[in-house]
C-alpha cells in the first residue's frame, strides 16, 4: 500500500477514534497533532451520532472532520513501519518520494557519523522541521559536514510509533523556522492496553549488517488514568570495506578513471610505506619488505612508472622509472560503508483526568545509542611543523617525502571510533475546555537535552616521527640549501612493530558536543461563530523556546602530536531565545468552499541579525462535486540562520582529497578531478555573526478524486513550488580553490576565460588571500565562512493512485502508486549568475507502489522502489581516448561525455502469518534480488557507487520477526 493509502487509511481510521471517544477527540483538537491510534468502542458506539468527529492532522492546528485537507499530507501508521522491514525512522523517511539524498556517514570528514538526516525537496537538512507529538525536537549536537545544524531520525524508537505524518512544503506560518521545506511529526502510541513483545533478528546475505531487535510495549488504564511505557533494545552492526571487497581498493576506480600511465602499468595504488630520494623517486624498499609476514595482507611491491605522450599520442620509448614502494592493497578496508550502532530506548507516558474536560498529562523519553564507525587507521607524512625533507644520516641521503601506514596487527586493534549518544526528552501539560466546552486549551512545558562522546584513536605524527626517524642531530647543507638531520631506524621503519610498541607513541582523545531545549506552549482551538456555510473555526498558539549548544573538542587541539581521526577540530557554542505567536482561522466560504488564513510573529533575541519574523499562509478547499476535492495553499516562510552558522570558532580540518584548479591550469591540464594528494591543506571554517534569516515562499495546488464509479478507487495530484531568497552559503573549500584559480590566472581549467568575477576585484583579492601556499605551490591553507548569497527555487508534482479490492474469497487486495518528479532545482549563486537548472544533479524522479494482500491470517506485502537516474561522474568533460589521455574542451579529439547513471530500482516483500490472538511471525526480504551499486566509469575514490541515487552496498537482507502478546 502506498503512502498516500496509508494516509487515507489512517485518517479514516482516526476519525472512526474520534467518532466513538468524543473526549480523545477534544484532546486532540486541543494541540498539535496527538494521538489517533486504535480503540475498542464501547458496546453502545453504534447508537452514538453519525457525523464524523474532527481531529487535528499536521499542517494546521484546527481539526477537520475531512479525509483529505488543502496541503497533501502523507501519513504512514507504525504498523506498516513494521510490515515494510523499517528499522529506524531515517529508513522509513529515506523511502518516501519527497525525500533527496543527505550527507552520508561513512564521507571522510562527516561530524556527524552516528546520526542520519532528512533532505525534504532537496532544499537541505537544515531547513525541516522535526516534531515528537507536534513538539519541536532539540538539534542533534553536532553538525553536519562541520556546518548545519539538523535533527537525528535514527534515534527515534520505532516501537512506540502510532503513525507519522509528513507535509512537505513550507509551513512557517503555522510552525515557524526551520519548516521552510516542510514538517515531519512523528506520533507516539496513546492509550495502550496489555504487554507485547517483538523481536527481529537479521543479516545481510553478502555479510555485515547483522540486526537484532528486542521491543517491549506495554500500557495500563484505570478509571481515569493510563499509562503506557516501552523499553527497546537493537543492535547493529557494522559494514566495512572489508565486508565488500571490491570496494577495499583503490584501484577499483571506473576504467575512465585511468589515465595513460594506469592503462600501460597498472593503477597507481596508494602508498604504505615509502621514502622518496632527492628527485622524488620512491627510495626501493629491502627485499622481501612488503610481503613479510604481518605485512603481506596490507601492502604489496609497486613500481612507479610514467610515459611521455606527445599531444594525443603516448610515446612508449619516453618511459620514466619512479621507483618502488609498498602500496596498500586495501586502503579502504577499515572504513565504514554503514556505522554500526547499539540502541537502549526507554519511554513512559500517561494521563490523569481530573473531570470537567481538565486532564494532566506528561512524558519522559530516554533514548541512548553507541555507534561504531572508523576511516583509515593512523599514518605518517609530512604534516605541520613535521619536516616536508630532511637529511638521513643513516643512508647518506636526501628524504624529500616520506609515508608509514600502521596496520591493524601492529595496532592490536581496528581503532574505531565510538559515539554515545544520550537523548532526553520530558514534557508535562495539562489541557482542557473554556466557555462551555466551545474552545479547547493546551499548556505544555517540556525539556530536551542531547550529549554525545565521541572516542576515538587518534594521530601523533610527531609520535610517530620520532619513533621511526629519532630526535634531530642538527643540520647539513645539500646543494646549498640547509637541511634538518635525522638517522632513521630502518628496522622499524620496513618492519611491522608490535602493539606494545605502539602504543609508545599512541593516542586516544574524546569530543563532546551537547545541545538543549527548554519550550513552553499554551494552544487555544474552538469554533468562534456559526455562519450560514458553518462554524469559523480558530486556533491560537504561544510559545517560548530557549535553545543552545555547545561544542568541545578535545582540548589537545589539532596538532602534529594529537589529531582526531578525521583531523576535525569543530569548536563553538551560544544559545538563542524566541517568542512567537501564531492565529489560524477556517472560514467556509460555502457549503463547498472553504478558505483558511494564517498568521505568525517569531521574535528572536541570538547573536545574529534575525530580529522579527513574520510569515501569513492561505489555503482553499473546493468540493465541487462529490468525492472531488480541489485545493490549493500559499505561504511566506523564513529560516533563522543555524546556531552553528552564528556561533561557529575556528574550526579546523584536515583535507588530502581535493582539486588544486591553480595547479591543474599551470599545467594545461583538461580536466581536474580531485584526487589524493601527497600533501594535505588545513581547512578553516568560522562562523558569522551578520548573517541575515533565510526569506522564501510555497505554493501548491491540485486535485484529490475518489472515483465514484469504481469503488475503493482514489487518484490525487498536486503541483508544488519552493523558493528561498538571500539563502546562507557555507562557501565550500572547492569553491574557493576553483576561484583562487579563476581569479590568479583569469582562466577556467581546459583554458576557457574566467568571468564569475573581475580579476582585481575585492572578491578575487580575498579569495586569494584566503588560500595559501608553500615554497613549492601547494596548498596548505584554506579559509571558508557562511555568508548570504544564494538563491534556488525548486518545483515539481507528486502523484498518487490507491486501489482497495475487497474479494469473497480471496481476501482484501490493496495497491498504490506514489510518484514525484522534480521539474525543476533552480540555482544562482550570485546575482550576476544565470538561474540554471540543475534538475539532473541530483534524483529526478522517484516512485514507490505496493501491493498488499490480506486474507484469514495471511498479510503479504511486495513493494518496490525507484530512484532515477543522474549525470554520472565526469559529465559535460571531454571522454578520455582508447590511451587514456583527455582532450580538452573544444580539441578536435573531444566528445563531449553526457553519461547518466541508470535508475536504483529494488523491489522487496514481507510475509506475515498470524497463529492465533497472541501470536504472530513474519519474514522481510530487503532487495529481493541482491542488487548492490556499480562503479561507473569515469569513478574515483571511496564508495566509487553513485550514491546520489540511492545506490549502496548492502545487498539482499533478511529478518524474522516475532510478535507475541503476553495480555
Amino acid at each position: 500500500m502506498s503512502h498516500t493509502a496509508f494516509r487515507r487509511r489512517a485518517l479514516a481510521n482516526a476519525l472512526a477514534v474520534a467518532l466513538f471517544t468524543p473526549f480523545v477527540a477534544h484532546a486532540q483538537a486541543a494541540s498539535a497533532p496527538q494521538d489517533a491510534s486504535a480503540q475498542t468502542p464501547p458496546a453502545d458506539a453504534s447508537k452514538k451520532a453519525a457525523t464524523l468527529e474532527k481531529v487535528v492532522v499536521t499542517g494546521s492546528r484546527i481539526a477537520r472532520a475531512e479525509v483529505e485537507g488543502p496541503a497533501p499530507v502523507s501519513i504512514i501508521t507504525g504498523a506498516d513501519i513494521q510490515k515494510q522491514g523499517f528499522t529506524t525512522v531515517y529508513e522509513l523517511m529515506n523511502s518516501i518520494t519527497q525525500a533527496g539524498i543527505a550527507e552520508t556517514a561513512p564521507s571522510w570528514g562527516s561530524t556527524s557519523v552516528n546520526a542520519r538526516q532528512l533532505n525534504l525537496r532537496n532544499l537541505g537538512s537544515n531547513r525541516s522541521l522535526l516534531l515528537i507529538d507536534g513538539h519541536r525536537v532539540v538539534d542533534y549536537p553536532m553538525p553536519a559536514s562541520g556546518k548545519t545544524n539538523f535533527q537525528n531520525y535514527n534515534n527515534v524508537p520505532t516501537g512506540m510509533i502510532d503513525r507519522v505524518e509528513i507535509l512537505a512544503s513550507g509551513a512557517s506560518a503555522i510552525y515557524g523556522s526551520d519548516a521552510i521545506g516542510g514538517v515531519v511529526n512523528i506520533i507516539l502510541k496513546k492509550n495502550y492496553q496489555g504487554d507485547d513483545i517483538k523481536v527481529q533478528v537479521g543479516t545481510s546475505k553478502r555479510g555485515g549488517r547483522d540486526f537484532a531487535d528486542f521491543n517491549f510495549v506495554g500500557g495500563k488504564s484505570g478509571e481515569n488514568w493510563n499509562i503506557i511505557y516501552n523499553l527497546q533494545r537493537s543492535h547493529r552492526t557494522p559494514l566495512w570495506g572489508r565486508d565488500r571487497p571490491y570496494t577495499a581498493s583503490d584501484a577499483d576506480a571506473g576504467y575512465g578513471a585511468w589515465d595513460q600511465n594506469a592503462r600501460m602499468f597498472g593503477y597507481p595504488r596508494y602508498t604504505g610505506l615509502s621514502l622518496n630520494d632527492a628527485n622524488g623517486n620512491f627510495i626501493a624498499p629491502p627485499a622481501g619488505a612488503c610481503s613479510q609476514a604481518g605485512f603481506k595482507d596490507n601492502f604489496s611491491l609497486y613500481h612507479k612508472q610514467t610515459v611521455g605522450t606527445n599531444g594525443h599520442t603516448v610515446d612508449p620509448t619516453n618511459i620514466t622509472d619512479g621507483g618502488s614502494y609498498c602500496a596498500q592493497n586495501a586502503l579502504f578496508n577499515n572504513w565504514v560503508l554503514t556505522p554500526g550502532r547499539d540502541d537502549k530506548d526507554a519511554y513512559i507516558a500517561g494521563n490523569y483526568d481530573f473531570g470537567n474536560g481538565l486532564q494532566a498529562y506528561g512524558s519522559v523519553g530516554y533514548w541512548g545509542t553507541t555507534g561504531t564507525s572508523n576511516t583509515q587507521l593512523p599514518f605518517l607524512y609530512p604534516y605541520g611543523s613535521l619536516p616536508g625533507s630532511f637529511y638521513d644520516q643513516t643512508s647518506g641521503q636526501l628524504i624529500t617525502n616520506y609515508f608509514r601506514q600502521l596496520t591493524p596487527g601492529e595496532m592490536g586493534t581496528y581503532g574505531n571510533t565510538h559515539d554515545v549518544e544520550q537523548n532526553w526528552d520530558m514534557h508535562v501539560g495539562l489541557r482542557g475546555t473554556i466557555f462551555d466546552g466551545r474552545f479547547n486549551w493546551d499548556a505544555n512545558l517540556g525539556h530536551a537535552k542531547y550529549i554525545v562522546r565521541e572516542s576515538y584513536t587518534g594521530l601523533n605524527e610527531q609520535g610517530m616521527f620520532n619513533y621511526f626517524f629519532g630526535q634531530q642531530l642538527g643540520t647539513t647543507n645539500v646543494g646549498g640549501t640547509d637541511y634538518p638531520v635525522y638517522a632513521i631506524n630502518q628496522q622499524r621503519f620496513w618492519n611491522p612493530i608490535t602493539p606494545d610498541q605502539y602504543r609508545t607513541f599512541a593516542v586516544g582523545g574524546e569530543n563532546t558536543a551537547t545541545s538543549w531545549m527548554d519550550q513552553a506552549s499554551f494552544n487555544l482551538t474552538g469554533d468562534l461563530f456559526n455562519t450560514w456555510a458553518g462554524p469559523v473555526g480558530f486556533a491560537g498558539v504561544l510559545e517560548a523556546n530557549h535553545e543552545g549548544y555547545h561544542l568541545i573538542p578535545d582540548a589537545r587541539g589539532n596538532t602534529v602530536s594529537f589529531g582526531d581521526p578525521f583531523q576535525d577540530f569543530n569548536a563553538g557554542g551560544g544559545t538563542r531565545t524566541r517568542f512567537s505567536g501564531g492565529t489560524e482561522f477556517r472560514i467556509p466560504l460555502a457549503s463547498t468552499l472553504t478558505m483558511t488564513l494564517s498568521g505568525r510573529l517569531d521574535k528572536y533575541r541570538d547573536a545574529s541579525s534575525t530580529d522579527m519574523a513574520r510569515t501569513w499562509g492561505a489555503a482553499i478547499e473546493w468540493r465541487p462535486l462529490t468525492g472531488v476535492l480541489l485545493r490549493g495553499t500559499y505561504g511566506t516562510n523564513f529560516h533563522a540562520p543555524d546556531m552553528q552558522y552564528i556561533y561557529q570558532r575556528d574550526s579546523q580540518r584536515t583535507v588530502g582529497i581535493y582539486s588544486d584548479y591553480y595547479q591543474c591550469i599551470a599545467n594545461h591540464q583538461s580536466t581536474c578531478e580531485a584526487t589524493q594528494h601527497t600533501t594535505y591543506y588545513t581547512l578553516h571554517a568560522a562562523g558569522g555573526r551578520n548573517l541575515l534569516p533565510e526569506e522564501g515562499h510555497s505554493w501548491t495546488y491540485g486535485f484529490v478524486w475518489d472515483v465514484n464509479w469504481v469503488e475503493g478507487l482514489t487518484v490525487s495530484a498536486d503541483y508544488w513550488h519552493m523558493g528561498v531568497d538571500n539563502a546562507i552559503d557555507n562557501v565550500n573549500e572547492d569553491t574557493v580553490l576553483k576561484d583562487e584559480a579563476g581569479c590568479r590566472t583569469g582562466l577556467q581549467v581546459g583554458g576557457a576565460p574566467y568571468t564569475d568575477h573581475a580579476q582585481g576585484s575585492e572578491y578575487c583579492k580575498q579569495v586569494i588571500a584566503n588560500v595559501i601556499r608553500d615554497a613549492n605551490g601547494n596548498v596548505s591553507t584554506v579559509h571558508t565562512g557562511p555568508i548570504n548569497q544564494t538563491n534556488f527555487y525548486v518545483s515539481g508534482v507528486d502523484a498518487n493512485v490507491s486501489y482497495r479490492l475487497k474479494t469473497q474469497d480471496w481476501g482484501t487486495f490493496n495497491f498504490g502508486l506514489d510518484w514525484t518528479d522534480n521539474l525543476s532545482y533552480k540555482l544562482r549563486k550570485k546575482a550576476s549568475d544565470p538561474l540554471l537548472n540543475t534538475r539532473y544533479d541530483r534524483v529526478a524522479t522517484r516512485t514507490r507502489a505496493t501491493v498488499n494482500w490480506r486474507n484469514g491470517p495471511w498479510d503479504v506485502t511486495l513493494y518496490g522502489d525507484r530512484q532515477g537516474g543522474v549525470r554520472a561522474p565526469h559529465y559535460g568533460g571531454c571522454e578520455v581516448l582508447a590511451n587514456g589521455i583527455t582532450p580538452g574542451l573544444g580539441d578536435a579529439d573531444c566528445v563531449v561525455y553526457k553519461g547518466h547513471t541508470p535508475a536504483w530500482i529494488t523491489y522487496s516483500t514481507t510475509i506475515g502469518y498470524r497463529f492465533n490472538e497472541r501470536f504472530k511471525l513474519g519474514f522481510t526480504v530487503s532487495n529481493i534480488f541482491d542488487k548492490v551499486g556499480y562503479i561507473p566509469y569515469y569513478a574515483g575514490g571511496f564508495e566509487f557507487i553513485p550514491t546520489l541515487n540511492g545506490a549502496n552496498y548492502n545487498g539482499r537482507e533478511l529478518s524474522l520477526q516475532l510478535e507475541y502478546k503476553l495480555d
